[in-house]
């Protein structure tokens, strides 16, 4: 009788690239994420400007402080 095994070859080789991919990976998702977070902030800016929210209101008046540097004087309602 003829005993079937299996034998498993491991190599220790590193991707060279790998490394690299890891580094500029994160700092690249950590830019999207700031990116969204400010244009969703510019989103509910627009949607409260359009909606006629009052200024005095707690939560706009946090938003349009956070956001207000970055408003266009052209379209200033």
């Amino acid at each position: 009788m003829s005993v079937n095994t299996v034998s498993e070859v491991q190599t220790t080789q590193k991707e060279p690239e790998n490394e690299r991919r890891f580094f500029t990976s994160k700092p690249t998702q950590v830019i999207w994420l700031l990116l969204s977070i400010f244009e969703a902030l510019l989103a509910l800016r627009f949607v409260l400007k359009l909606i006629r929210a009052k200024p005095t209101s707690p939560f706009a008046a946090v938003l349009y402080a956070l956001t207000g540097c970055f408003r266009l004087k052209m379209f200033q309602f």
